[in-house]
């Protein structure tokens, strides 16, 4: 459910709760959430598989953060420097450690 409001943030800034797009991820979304009990998957630790799909956005999020900071066509004399760099370039790689951990509990759930 965070598709719809990550494409809302970078077509328009604003979230359109009556467009066709709108309507037809959160229709697929919902498809794909009745299917869980359909085949007998415990929606509990189904639940929990999805909230650690989130982590994997983050570092996108963060990658893209750097990129549009440090275009200069865009930010002009605020590009970022040095000091936001590195933050951002640790922050990266926080989320990527983050990630494979949500990768290995994933694997982890799944063979249990």
């Amino acid at each position: 459910m965070i598709a719809p409001l990550m494409i809302a943030d970078y077509s328009s800034g604003e979230l359109d709760f009556s467009s066709k797009r709108f309507k037809l991820m959160t229709a697929l979304a919902c498809v794909i959430g009745l299917t869980v009990p359909a085949f007998g998957f415990n929606p509990i630790k189904a639940q929990i598989i999805t909230q650690v799909f989130n982590v994997f956005i983050l570092p996108l999020v963060i990658l893209s953060m750097m990129i549009l900071i440090n275009k200069k066509s865009l930010m002009a004399d605020h590009k970022a420097g040095i000091g936001l760099n590195v933050g951002l370039f640790g922050a990266l790689f926080f989320s990527l450690v983050i990630s494979y951990n949500g990768v290995v509990a994933i694997l982890e759930s799944i063979n249990t």
